[in-house]
């Protein structure tokens, strides 16, 4: 007697029209989860610091008016960054095994390089607006590592690797807060 076949297995409905859902909404959510801690540590935050988030968060409006969800996340998600690497400490690490250290370097030097070469590669295709939050953001996050603040330069160095995902017309503008309305947590 032959063995029995398994039976075989109704194919899921919808299950693939399901899926897409979740991928198509997950830049759109990403970009409303970034705004709503962005949101709450603005009061938080320097003048200065604010002033580089809205220069992100008024790109990212423009961003997911023009249908660039990715876009608009990652310009969040960067300027989330720049906030938690602004409120954090600036003091040297302390106690921190060789192997955490290693480990903090290596992850340090990754982001950088990464963030550095995906920047040069398509230094032509992003708004001019993101260019100057980017090389602040590098710079701090230099002058935090050398000082031994390995958080603070993690977070910039972090945004600065969001921002270099950042495509658009080198040209774009910022708008002003009249024509685009900012995004409500």
């Amino acid at each position: 007697m032959a063995p029995k076949k398994a039976a075989k297995k109704a194919p899921k409905k919808h299950a693939k029209h399901h899926e897409m859902d979740r991928h198509e909404g997950k830049d759109l959510r990403r970009a409303y989860e970034h705004l709503g801690r962005l949101s709450a540590l603005e009061k938080h935050l320097a003048a200065a610091v604010v002033t580089q988030i809205r220069v992100l968060t008024d790109l990212a409006q423009a961003s997911l008016l023009s249908g660039e969800k990715k876009t608009a996340a990652e310009l969040l998600r960067a300027g989330e960054h720049l906030a938690f690497a602004s409120i954090a400490s600036p003091a040297k690490a302390t106690r921190l095994s060789e192997e955490l250290e290693a480990v903090v370097r290596a992850e340090y030097e990754h982001l950088v390089e990464k963030a550095g070469d995906r920047w040069e590669k398509h230094e032509d295709e992003r708004p001019a607006a993101v260019e100057g939050v980017y090389e602040s953001m590098i710079s701090a996050a230099d002058g935090a590592f050398a000082k031994g603040a390995y958080r603070k330069a993690l977070e910039f160095a972090r945004g600065a690797e969001a921002l270099s995902h950042v495509r658009g017309e080198k040209k774009a503008a910022l708008r002003d807060g009249s024509e685009v309305k900012r995004l409500k947590a």
